[in-house]
């Protein structure tokens, strides 16, 4: 959604985004200009801006970063604790699509003029952004219309919306009223109530995700717009075959509904209750239900279908069946992506460019795992390439990488650590070494003829010196990471080696 942002303003971002993932202490100017491939004066201009805007957002905070004074040089502190999103937003909140985006959805536009006079902008301006957005929307069906409202299909406006609310906003600001704030927060209570009376608690992104899902459904509710999609009968089974708690909470969301929109006819107060109920599965809460359950047996079909697809990819890529435990797993963390996939079939990540030089460099096995599936199941029903890649690459991935039994699959590493009169540095560095993720890591105290990897403060003539580290004192963060690197390129070796498959390490 960063599209919004005026395009200085994006640089910005960008340059920040790249000087906190650098980890360089000097960082030459050249390196800034050729990544970026700006001129010296747009570099110099960027960070200058990027210095101003942070030091009035962030105070009398000192800044990670400063121009050295014969400004060929970009000096960084190792601290850099600053969230480039919640930076980011500062720029978006300001930006007339996000301004046009809000009044669409509330209905509080009358016309560019008084949009205008109202935003301090001017009515070309007004236009151009809302040109902006409806490309935007056309990807998912929705269009602003002369009175400028949304239409389309209501279930994907409202997916829309949670998305862009949930990912940009979270905690730090809520969009809507304060009455509709206390709304939103007393139906989470009720919702909790049902969903697990035993419980006091719920994670705290667990209910900043009800609380737009509720704000939002309430607020269109109220403005007259309902849901009219067959997709939710096509997941759920009839009421009266749901399980106890499910029921409940379909009881509860229609009397939320009568409350608001007291003239609502029976068949839309039947289908906002489903809906209420299905976008609840969708946005991953209320697993306690027992969500499964409640599926009709196509919608049943379609996730076993793809775990059954899985496994066909893990057995070629790895050698493997995925284990009862795995597909368990697998039903449970990818629910409400599949479910959501239905409701709402297209994704605002469109608009993003997966990372994956970044995703090969922390699991490779597993971002060329995620990437043969997704080109696989983008054929299958003839999606876009791209677009699937941007939209599931970095859920399917990540979930992977938590799902799959690593030191089932991957290729053993054994690293010797010896360190003379050093027992506690080796007992911190297994400890470092056996909590790598994706990682399947044998670590002995020996040097023996299988050796891979030697940490030690002595250097030792039979292990290859790429392989050896020698680390007489407690390692820095950037030592270790040497180390991480080296090990993933060792675990893509043997890997290739054992499996005769060549990772393609695409270029973004």
């Amino acid at each position: 959604m960063e599209w919004m942002i005026e395009k200085k303003d994006r640089q910005k971002v960008e340059l920040l985004r790249y000087l906190v993932s650098r980890p360089e202490i000097k960082l030459p100017l050249k390196v800034v200009q050729e990544y970026f491939d700006w001129s010296k004066y747009m570099v110099l201009s960027t960070i200058r801006g990027l210095f101003d805007d942070m030091q009035e957002f962030y105070g009398e905070e000192p800044s990670f970063f400063k121009l050295s004074e014969d400004e060929k040089m970009i000096e960084l502190t190792q601290n850099r604790n600053v969230d480039s999103n919640v930076f980011a937003l500062q720029y978006m909140r300001q930006s007339i699509p996000w301004q046009l985006m809000r009044e669409t959805f509330n209905e509080t536009m009358r016309s560019y003029e008084d949009f205008a006079v109202r935003n301090l902008t001017t009515v070309s301006s007004a236009r151009n952004g809302k040109l902006q957005l409806d490309e935007f929307f056309e990807q998912h069906g929705i269009t602003i219309t002369q009175d400028y409202t949304l239409t389309g299909n209501e279930a994907e406006i409202r997916a829309v919306y949670f998305r862009l609310f949930v990912k940009y906003f979270a905690d730090r600001i809520f969009p809507f009223s304060d009455e509709e704030l206390a709304l939103a927060n007393q139906a989470i209570k009720a919702i909790i109530k049902i969903i697990s009376p035993e419980e006091t608690k719920i994670r705290q992104s667990k209910r900043i995700a009800l609380r737009f899902s509720t704000a939002i459904w309430l607020e269109r509710l109220q403005l007259g717009h309902f849901v009219e999609d067959d997709a939710i009968d096509d997941l759920l089974l009839p009421n009266d075959q749901l399980n106890d708690k499910s029921q409940r909470l379909i009881a509860y969301f229609e009397q939320q509904v009568k409350l608001r929109v007291p003239d609502i006819s029976d068949e839309h107060l039947h289908r906002e209750a489903r809906y209420a109920l299905i976008a609840l599965f969708s946005i991953d809460v209320g697993y306690e239900v027992g969500r499964y359950e409640n599926l009709t047996p196509s919608a049943a079909g379609m996730i076993e279908g793809f775990i059954r697809l899985v496994d066909r990819h893990y057995d070629d890529f790895f050698g493997y069946q995925l284990t009862a435990r795995e597909r368990d797993l697998i039903r449970e963390v990818f629910f409400g992506t599949l479910i959501g996939a239905v409701v709402s079939p297209t994704s605002d990540d469109r608009q993003m460019v997966v990372r994956f030089d970044a995703a090969y460099e922390q699991f490779p096995l597993m971002a060329d795992f995620t990437l043969n599936l997704i080109d696989d199941i983008a054929e299958r029903r003839q999606l876009d390439v791209t677009a699937a890649r941007n939209a599931y690459f970095e859920i399917l991935y990540v979930g992977f990488a938590s799902v799959f039994d690593m030191h089932r699959v991957f290729p053993k590493i054994k690293v010797a650590i010896d360190i003379n009169y050093q027992f506690g540095l080796e007992a911190i560095l297994t400890d470092m070494l056996l909590g790598l993720r994706a990682m399947n890591v044998e670590v002995s105290e020996f040097i023996d003829d299988d050796t891979d990897i030697l940490i030690s403060d002595i250097n030792h003539a039979q292990i290859p010196e790429e392989n050896t580290f020698i680390w007489p004192t407690m390692p820095t963060s950037l030592d270790f990471e040497q180390l991480r690197r080296r090990l993933s390129e060792m675990k893509v070796e043997k890997f290739e080696e054992e499996r005769g498959i060549k990772l393609r390490f695409p270029t973004n």
